[in-house]
Parts: structure tokens; sequence; C-alpha cells
């Protein structure tokens, strides 16, 4: 199993090259050549317009920073209260002539960034058969604040509405009917938070299982879905907040969607320990002591069938989501099993952001990055394969 470690903020340091990980499984063969004659090609071709870009965004941002410096000094010899006041002219002033004077350039940077991403990851995506869609919108052609405007129309209508509703949090949702589970308290119904649809069903059906915490707003990004030996997935970032006066993001991660090809027998919900929140156990629902002591002590689970839940919960399989886990920097693991599918939430710092962007292009220590993620991801799907399915088609 190959993977990548990262530094403390996250990003990753001693990338093995293209060339060393090309023999570590079939897909990364065509890794070299793919990058060789396609992609590096793309990427330095952009470098010219990512330098003059960046070029041009910081002499911009440096005006508009001495710019409320100026007003200060000229208006505060006529006033000089405003002298009294400079923290606050300042702090005001400030953003406001960097949005006016250079928001266009840095716009375009983050056109830039996204670019990338798609051009890196699609890549990755298309060694394993996947797709990739950052869902991010497009501000490729935006010149203006007016183009600016029709932008954010335009992806506000393909995905959704971005904002999110003011007030308090409740714990009582409109149009939902909330329980107590042995994992919090749960959502049933239609969940008024606002924002775009989750493009997998991942959400819904964690959000139904209790595995989300309350929020009023959500938004998504990196959507990667493709098919592992018939076994269809869906992987996508997602951000989810509490409005109003004390709002914060209560959710930073990943959200997997895997529909197997044979349904299972019970329901099973499983999550880290330290993220345990003890109610009142549903009924059908009872604890499950796994296999392993190590495993038992890390993860709490609870099940409406003991003997398939431990046969679903090998430790072999259980190294496999704490390796993933472990991988993207995560924590408070959890999922549920059920009918024919897994679903997974892993809370993560920001993830798939193929390098940075303030950096030379032609890296591939980007492209090879992305591979071994994306690699990580079909190890953990391919662990809860069965030989029967998966017999000659990995």
């Amino acid at each position: 199993m190959t993977r990548i470690e990262y530094d403390a903020m996250g990003k990753p340091v001693n990338v093995p090259g293209l060339e060393a990980i090309a023999s570590k499984r079939p897909e990364f063969a065509h890794g070299p050549r793919i990058w060789a004659e396609t992609l590096a090609p793309a990427l330095r071709a952009r470098e010219s317009e990512r330098r003059e870009t960046f070029r041009k965004v910081w002499r911009k941002t440096a005006v508009a920073a001495v710019i409320p410096w100026l007003l200060l000094l000229v208006f505060g010899v006529m006033n000089p209260f405003l002298f009294g006041a400079w923290a606050i002219v300042l702090a005001f002033g400030t953003p406001i002539a960097i949005i006016l004077i250079a928001g266009m350039d840095w716009l375009r940077v983050y056109a830039m960034k996204s670019a990338t991403k798609e051009l890196v990851l699609g890549a990755a995506c298309q060694c394993f058969g996947f797709t990739y869609e950052t869902l991010a919108p497009d501000v490729s052609r935006v010149t203006d604040y007016r183009s600016l405007i029709a932008a954010a129309r335009a992806h506000q209508a393909r995905h959704g509405p971005p904002g999110a509703r003011t007030g308090k949090r409740k714990r009582r949702r409109r149009g939902q009917t909330r329980i107590t589970t042995p994992f919090g308290s749960a959502s049933f119904g239609a969940s008024d938070a606002s924002g775009p649809e989750c493009p997998t069903p991942a959400y819904d059906v964690l959000e139904d299982a209790s595995l989300l915490p309350g929020h009023e707003s959500r938004h998504f990004e990196d959507l990667i879905k493709g098919e592992r030996a018939g076994a269809a997935f869906s992987l996508v970032e997602a951000r989810l907040e509490t409005t109003g006066e004390n709002g914060t993001t209560v959710f930073q991660g990943l959200l997997f969607h895997v529909q197997y090809p044979d349904r299972f027998h019970g329901r099973t919900l499983m999550a880290r320990s330290r993220w345990w929140k003890r109610g009142k156990a549903a009924k059908e629902l009872q604890k499950v002591s796994l296999v392993s002591a190590e495993l038992d002590r890390a993860f709490t689970v609870y099940s409406t069938d003991q003997v398939e839940a431990r046969a679903l919960l090998t430790p072999d399989r259980m190294e496999r989501l704490i390796a993933l886990e472990r991988h993207f920097s995560g924590g408070k693991l959890r999922g549920i099993f059920e009918d024919g599918h897994m679903t997974i939430a892993l809370e993560a710092p920001n993830q798939f952001e193929a390098g940075s962007i303030f950096k030379p292009l032609a890296d591939p220590d980007r492209f090879a990055t992305a591979l071994v993620e994306l690699g990580l991801v079909c190890d953990m799907i391919d662990g809860f394969l069965t030989r029967d399915w998966a017999q000659d088609k990995l």
C-alpha cells in the first residue's frame, strides 16, 4: 500500500516519484507516460500565464493596501479625529480597497487553481476509469463585477443556492422528526439546511442515521464517481455549518458512498469511540463486540445482525479504513452498512487540492499525490468486496 506523509499544515512531503509507484498497482502503470505526454505539457503551457497573473495581483494588492494609509494621512491633517480612529479606518478601508482594485485579479487566481485541479485530478481519475468534477463556480470568463454576478447565477441554477439561513440553531428542524439513537440525535424527513443538493446519496444516508452534526448550511466540492469491480461509488468533499451569531463549521471532510453488488442482511452503524455520543439505544440495534480487542476499544458498533457485523468489520477491513483516515489526516470516522451500501463520513482538512497555485504548475508531485490518494480509496472499497464479486474484475 503506497502512502504519502503530510506535514503539520496538511501539505504532502516525501511524495514518491511516478516511476517509483508505477509498479505498485495496475492503475499507476501509465502514470509516467500520461504525465510526460499530456499533463506536463499542458501545465507548462499555463505557467507563463500563472506568473504574469501573480505579478499583476501582487502589484495591485500592494497599491490597494497603501491607499488607505495615504487617505488617512491626507484627511487626518484636515480632521485630526481620524488619527485617533486609524485602526478602524485601516481595518475597513484596506479590505475594501483590495476588493475594488485587485478583486478581479484574485478571482483569476481562483479560476487558475480550479482549472489546475480539474486538469490534474481529471487525469488521475482517468487512470482508474473514474470521473471528476470540481463543483466550483466557473469564473474563467469573469472580467468585471457584472459578469461575476452572471457566473454566480449560472452556478446557482446548476447546483442550488449557496446561502445559509440565519438564526439560532434549533434542535428540531422544520419538516423533520428527531429521535435519539445510539449515535446521538437523529433527523428523519427532509432537512431544512440550505445550500445545494448533495450530488451523491451519502449526505441523506448519513443525515438519516444521525452520523452528521446538526447544521443549517451545506457546501460540496470535488466530486469523484466511478465503479470498482461492479461496485459503483462516489465521494464528495463536504462542509457543514451552523449560522447565526455563533455560527461555525461543524463538519469538514469526505463523504463516501459505495453500492455493492450484494445486499447486507442487517443494519450496522460504527463510529470512533472518542466521538461516541451516548443516547437511548434504538430498540432494533444492539452493541457489537469486535473480534479484535484493540479495535473494540477504538470503535463503537451497533447492529441488527451481530454475526454479519463481526464478519463485515474484520481487523483487515478496519485497518483499511484506519489507513484512509490516517492518510487524509482525518478523524471521527463513522459509517453505516445497510441494504447494499457502505456510507462513510471522515472529518479531514481540505483534500484533493492538486498542489499549491503559488508554486510552479509542472510539478509531478501533484499528479503522484492524486494517484496515491485515489489508490487508497480503491483499497478501502476493495477490502469490502468478496472474492466472488471481485474475481477477474480487479
